[in-house]
């Protein structure tokens, strides 16, 4: 069994939240608009069935911190209220997924099913964000065998990943320095590891690079 999780936080902001988790918050509310106090959200990881639980304040509004950047399910429960399902709510790496929920009069054991629509840009911080998923590590040709290569499948990333070998490179290794982000200049992004700056104050290159590894079951 392969199990491998690489997180990459690139930004051109100079302030960003000190995580790689994320988060789910939201409001629930009535049909005529009024908020739900006390309802039941069960968020559930797709791939593990790992649940986390909470409970909207008195303003509706919930939040479920501390969260792997993978798929969850999201379960509203509310007395009088008939239980609704999202499905598909994908937590981004350093970012919060909203999902806002008009629950309908009923009983609990009746079920509504919806599907999250995805959301490319967070509307709270206007910051984009992308996961590379454990496929593309293990599918993607790496050309210089860093991480830093997986930045350059992502949208609105161009320049040169660089390398640490300089048997690689004809020039000196320079990994990341060379990265534009968003139309960015070179030089000028945050690169993090683990939630903590790994850039280089002269250059704005990583501090320390991480080479993907593919893991595989070995017979026993």
């Amino acid at each position: 069994m392969r199990r491998l999780a690489a997180i990459i936080v690139f930004s051109a902001c100079a302030v960003l939240a000190q995580t790689n988790r994320g988060s789910i918050n939201g409001v629930i509310t009535d049909p005529t608009g009024g908020v739900i106090p006390g309802a039941t959200i069960t968020v559930t990881s797709v791939g593990t069935n790992e649940q986390r639980t909470a409970k909207t304040a008195e303003n509706g509004s919930f939040v479920v911190p501390d969260l792997e950047p993978v798929v969850y399910r999201v379960d509203v429960e509310a007395k009088g209220f008939k239980r609704e399902t999202v499905n598909g709510v994908k937590v981004d790496t350093a970012s919060s997924a909203s999902v806002n929920v008009r629950l309908e009069p009923g009983t609990i054991d009746t079920k509504i099913t919806v599907e999250a629509e995805t959301v490319i840009v967070n509307t709270e911080s206007g910051a984009s964000t992308n996961t590379i998923s454990e496929r593309q590590i293990n599918d993607v040709p790496l050309i210089n065998r860093s991480v830093l290569d997986m930045a350059m499948t992502l949208p609105n990333v161009s320049g040169d990943a660089g390398s640490e070998d300089p048997v690689i490179t004809s020039v000196t290794p320079c990994p990341g320095c060379n990265l534009s982000i968003g139309g960015g200049r070179p030089m000028s992004s945050m690169m993090m590891a683990d939630g903590t700056n790994n850039t280089g104050v002269s250059l704005g290159r990583t501090i320390v690079s991480f080479t993907p590894r593919r893991y595989r079951s070995l017979p026993s």
